[in-house]
């Protein structure tokens, strides 16, 4: 795909898009692009301040445990 045909088909999925949520992401992560650097939203800080304040805590699982927890899935 050229980079013409790429940003058209980007402009016909936008234009179809009828979500506002998904919208505002891609024009968070479209503005972010001013110096390469991904500027986290601020509705997202706050469930990064959790998650940092769950793990002090120690209010969470490794991954080993997650597997072991649901192998029975992870088979499937």
């Amino acid at each position: 795909m050229t980079l013409i045909e790429l940003k058209e088909s980007l402009h016909k999925k936008i234009d179809n898009l009828n979500d506002a949520d998904r919208l505002e992401m891609l024009n968070t992560i479209i503005s972010s692009y001013k110096d390469d650097v991904f500027i986290v939203p601020e509705h997202m800080k706050e469930g990064i301040r959790q998650g940092h304040n769950d793990i002090k805590k120690g209010d969470f699982i490794t991954m080993e445990e997650l597997e072991k927890k649901y192998e029975k899935w992870l088979k499937e």
